[in-house]
């Protein structure tokens, strides 16, 4: 193991070569319980419900991953984004969406 520049232990994929950090996290029992519940219900181990949340946090550099990805992977990833915002939000109304609402100048 070595050290990150802000003293994080880092461990290095043998396979890829790629570093590899470690992050201990001290939650309360109700949340750990919560987040094992979420992670067993979409079938994954806590560990990669973790990092799928965390990756969702961080917003990708390029599209040029999902040129790489197969469509159903692609499906699954829009379908889980789609599912992390609020459905609750109101639907704006036909006018507010409209060409000429948005571009008033052009008509």
């Amino acid at each position: 193991m070595s050290r990150g520049a802000d003293g994080e232990r880092l461990r290095y994929s043998e396979s890829v070569g790629a570093p590899i950090m470690t992050v201990t996290l001290d939650l309360p029992p109700d949340k750990e319980a919560a987040f094992k519940a979420e992670a067993q219900a979409r079938g994954l181990s806590l560990e990669q419900w973790m990092l799928e949340a965390a990756e969702r946090q961080v917003q990708p550099v390029s599209i040029a991953h999902l040129q790489k990805t197969n469509p159903e992977e692609w499906a699954r990833q829009f379908r889980e984004w789609s599912d992390s915002h609020d459905p609750n939000i109101p639907v704006l109304s036909d006018e507010a969406m409209s060409r000429e609402s948005i571009y008033p100048d052009l008509i």
